[in-house]
């Protein structure tokens, strides 16, 4: 028994089930639920004293046992062995004193101002669940739920304010969704939204509030809200987000008549090219362009990175537009942009600039709310552009080219002051370099360790020779002297660092750029330090380097007439960091993202591997990025494994059946299930069977991906319970965590089939709690799995699912568990629901480019548009499912679809129905998709 003069602190918890701590750490709740609920009483009116009657009322209120009283003194002894109650009057009481109670601790912070994020992860449930007969506990309770909302609202606050962005809008989302009223939470959500760039679910969530607020309360947002809606509508909110375009260091000198000129013609006309030579300031020109543009959304396509085939793929990156099999890239650019308002920056065309001008164009002729400013070495010769050549600095006594001279050098110098012989010397500097910015400021940069004379004799001597290697382009020529004298000034470790650096595509890190130059990590951080002091390599955001595009270029110069080290050090690293990043897909909130950052560099790497007859290791970056590939909806990456087989066939090695040599067995069926997905996503099951069959054939212990890949083929062929074998077999591979993917796609199969455990395995799927993409996937088949027989179970999964693939950034579930959702409205004849949730499933799937669920989805629209009293429109889907030469609706599907037309027909009459098919039939996918949205909009 505790002594009531000692100050003893016990530890408890309210905020969900009690649970007590001891003073020194170790857990002393209670076992049993009538003491829980004495001490969870005993607690809630700590410092009071609770009467015998009020205990034994709570502990019997019915059927009490024959002497009430001593059965409370029993449970009053059994308590005092776990903390101090004193005896008072007729009554028990704990010393506030004596107890910390996380509920007190929480409104302490609250008021404080101090982060809650700690009590907030312990909060498991409603506070006093003991007690739900009690009423003041159950007005406390209502008490800490309002302080959780606070607190959860305060932490967003805070992590918005400190620029911490990942997770907050799905958190937001969710806490929305249990508050739909509280404005608070709304403006969070907001602030969420447009801080991670997503303005338009921001004038969503705005939209839905207002909608909400007049059909429950009759009333509309606060004036505060209803204004920062306006500003976010029109462009002009802050944040605190990173800014899309590069952030300078430094003043624009000399360029300010040609930025106003540059301004004004931008404003007049859709298409401005500045054109001028590298190294002349066209890129940074263009990027003061776009930061001076109000009114619309700017986005910065970088082309430096890309060669003539992929081009186009690398604007749409830039737009997130991801690759739609079967569908030609520049026209679903042009489908998805369509009337959006936007400014659109191409720099560095000159090497893709066939692809290019076509592609400008085509969105030119079809985007009429499209500007685009482009930068290149030579125009587009596109109709309608208008074109601005940059010119070299003006140079001579007093220039702007002088001017940014000695604007720099004082950077690295200090104070400069100069005699005038000197000033004459740097006139002289600028003039041999052309006034071209980039080499001034590399030859201004050499004032940190070089006097102005030797600057200009160490341009001396390396112009004969740079001229030598550039006679096609003199200026070009001038600006190479600069950059090769500025490499020469390196000592041999910095040189060969730089030009091994040449290799990279993007921006980089200290760890990547460690393991291309082949040194360690703190060498590695010096040398870029050194490097960026002599404006050779750039600071990028993310704590990332990177080089300028000419800067680059002459590295890789430099590297082709060496051994290619760089090359071969820069492929095996990304081969591992794709292993290793993939495998975070499991449990990292981030992976899909940081891969997404790193495509380019990967597809490098690919190549480099092809290229140099290393066919193993680019097998095992294509298995690596399989489930990227699926998760992220990337038939592109998926494809990548066919270039590895025709590689390996090309090599010598006989690739009938699968590949040998090279490489083989198990490696070889991942690379062939790769393949098999990569056809199924591209609508091609013929190819995809083929593919799957020979990566089960490919060695005796096929991977899980091999019997996942043979199941979606016979899943998309019909044959549901053949599929469901398939995914059996390969969630039961021995040594496989569980539950996984090819698990959740079992207990999908086991619910269409009726399957009476599908509601303990359901459970179990819903019991995953990390942040990741395969949970979000989980949580989908869970719901899929009790769709026809717990509706409303499959709706909560499919909600969480949603949140967690928003979270993440996994693009097949958000289309996925959004349509069956959706569907799930139509067939519980929640037609409003429905109706306001397919526009943007179907634009998401538009984007995707997965046609196989697509037909799905406008399957179940056919049918809402039917209960919307909008039969002819129906028929026209109707008519363009059944004029589909791929994925036609099997099974019970088909007999839905049948007995849909037989009512339309019924209902139109023969004529007007078949009109309305033939109408359907003649429709393209991107004409389907905007008759589809107009379709479910309000009637005209």
């Amino acid at each position: 028994m505790h002594e009531e003069g000692r100050q003893e602190r016990f530890h408890c918890a309210v905020l969900g089930p009690l649970r007590v701590h001891a003073p020194d750490g170790a857990e002393v709740t209670p076992a049993g639920v009538l003491p829980k609920k004495l001490l969870a009483l005993l607690v809630l009116r700590r410092g009071a004293v609770v009467s015998a009657d009020a205990a034994i009322e709570l502990l019997w209120p019915v059927d009490g046992p024959n002497n009430p009283v001593a059965a409370l003194h029993n449970q009053v002894s059994r308590l005092r062995r776990v903390v101090p109650i004193a005896s008072t009057g007729d009554g028990y009481r704990v010393d506030p004193d004596h107890l910390v109670v996380d509920a007190d601790e929480l409104a302490a912070i609250l008021d404080g101002g101090g982060s809650a994020e700690e009590i907030l992860r312990r909060w498991v449930g409603p506070a006093y669940p003991e007690l739900e007969m009690v009423d003041d506990a159950r007005a406390e309770s209502a008490r800490l739920e309002e302080l959780r909302v606070r607190a959860h609202e305060s932490e967003a606050a805070r992590l918005l304010a400190e620029g911490r962005t990942d997770g907050v809008a799905a958190r937001l989302r969710a806490l929305v969704d249990e508050h739909p009223l509280r404005e608070h939470l709304r403006a969070l959500l907001i602030d969420a939204l447009v801080a991670t760039g997503r303005h338009a679910d921001a004038l969503r969530v705005y939209d839905e509030f207002r909608r909400l607020l007049a059909a429950e309360l009759g009333t509309e947002p606060s004036e505060p809200l209803r204004a920062r809606y306006r500003r976010l509508l029109a462009g002009e909110v802050e944040t605190d987000a990173p800014q899309p375009l590069p952030m300078p260091v430094t003043a624009l000198i000399g360029r300010d008549e040609l930025l106003a000129q540059a301004r004004a013609v931008s404003t007049d006309h859709r298409l401005v090219t500045l054109v001028g030579p590298g190294g002349v300031g066209k890129t940074r020109l263009m990027l003061e362009l776009g930061r001076g543009h109000t009114g619309s959304p700017v986005v910065w396509c970088e082309l430096a990175p890309a060669d003539l085939a992929g081009a186009v793929t690398a604007v749409a990156a830039a737009l997130a537009i991801d690759v739609r099999p079967g569908i030609p890239l520049d026209e679903r650019i042009a489908g998805v942009i369509h009337e959006t308002e936007m400014l659109v920056l191409l720099d560095n065309c000159e090497h893709v600039i066939e692809p290019i001008a076509a592609l400008v164009d085509l969105l030119l002729r079809r985007c009429p709310k499209l500007r685009i400013v482009a930068t290149s070495r030579e125009r587009l010769r596109v109709a309608g552009e208008q074109v601005r050549r940059v010119p070299p600095l003006a140079v001579g006594d007093g220039s702007p080219a002088v001017a940014l001279f000695l604007e720099r050098a004082a950077s690295v110098t200090g104070d400069l002051p100069l005699a005038p012989a000197t000033v004459a010397q740097v006139g002289a500097i600028v003039s041999r370099l052309d006034g071209l910015p980039l080499a001034i400021e590399l030859a201004a940069a050499r004032m940190y360790s070089h006097e102005v004379d030797e600057i200009a004799a160490g341009l001396d001597r390396q112009f004969d020779f740079l001229s030598a290697g550039y006679r096609t382009a003199t200026r070009h020529g001038s600006l190479a002297a600069a950059v090769a004298w500025s490499v020469d000034l390196l000592d041999r470790g910095l040189r060969e660092t730089f030009t091994s650096l040449s290799v990279f595509a993007g921006p980089f890190d200290v760890a990547a750029a460690a393991a291309v130059c082949g040194i360690e990590l703190g060498v590695a951080a010096d040398g870029l330090t050194a490097l960026t002091e002599r404006s050779l390599v750039l600071r990028a955001p993310g704590r990332r380097y990177a080089l300028l595009e000419t800067l680059r270029t002459f590295g890789r110069t430099a590297r082709a007439a060496a051994d290619d080290g760089a090359g071969a050090r820069h492929a095996a690293y990304f081969v591992d960091w794709a292993e290793r990043t993939c495998r975070e897909l499991a449990d990292s909130a981030t992976a899909i993202t940081r891969i997404d950052d790193t495509v380019t560099e990967l597809h490098r790497a690919l190549h480099w591997l092809l290229d140099h007859g290393d066919t193993p290791r680019a097998a095992r970056l294509v298995a690596a990025l399989m489930d990227y590939g699926l998760l992220r909806l990337r038939p592109d990456v998926l494809a990548w494994s066919e270039l590895v087989l025709a590689a390996e066939t090309s090599s010598g090695h006989d690739g009938a059946d699968l590949p040998a040599g090279g490489f083989s067995g198990r490696l070889a069926a991942e690379v062939l299930a790769a393949a098999a997905y990569a056809r199924w996503m591209a609508g091609d099951l013929v190819g995809a069977y083929d593919r799957a069959g020979r990566a089960l054939a490919a060695c005796a212990d096929p991977p899980y991906n091999a019997y996942g890949a043979y199941g979606v083929c016979e899943l998309f062929s019909g044959r549901f319970a053949e599929s469901a074998q398939w995914y059996r077999r390969a969630a039961e591979i021995p040594g496989r965590e569980t539950p996984n993917m090819d698990t959740a796609t079992w207990t999908m199969l086991l619910g269409y089939a009726g399957d009476p455990s599908v509601g303990q395995r359901c459970a179990e799927l819903a019991t995953v709690t990390a942040i990741s993409p395969y949970t979000a996937y989980l949580l989908y088949c869970a719901g899929e799995a009790v769709l026809d027989v717990d509706p409303d179970r499959a709706r909560e999964m499919f909600d969480r699912a949603l949140r967690m693939a928003e979270a993440t950034g996994t693009t097949f579930v958000t289309g996925v568990a959004g349509a069956s959702r959706a569907s799930l409205d139509v067939r519980s004849g929640r037609t409003a629901e429905a109706a306001a949730a397919y526009p943007a499933l179907l634009r998401a799937w538009q984007r995707a480019g997965m046609w196989s669920t697509q037909w799905v989805m406008l399957r179940s629209i056919a049918l809402l548009l039917e209960q919307l009293g909008r039969p002819q429109r129906a028929a026209v889907l109707d008519g363009a499912i059944r004029a589909a030469t791929t994925e036609q609706p099997l099974g019970t599907d088909r007999e839905v679809l049948d007995q849909l037309s037989t009512r339309l027909r019924k209902e139109l009459g023969d004529n007007v129905f078949e009109h309305a098919q033939r109408f359907g039939a003649s429709l393209g996918n991107d004409a389907l998709i905007g008759y589809t949205l107009a379709a479910l909009g309000p009637p005209p």
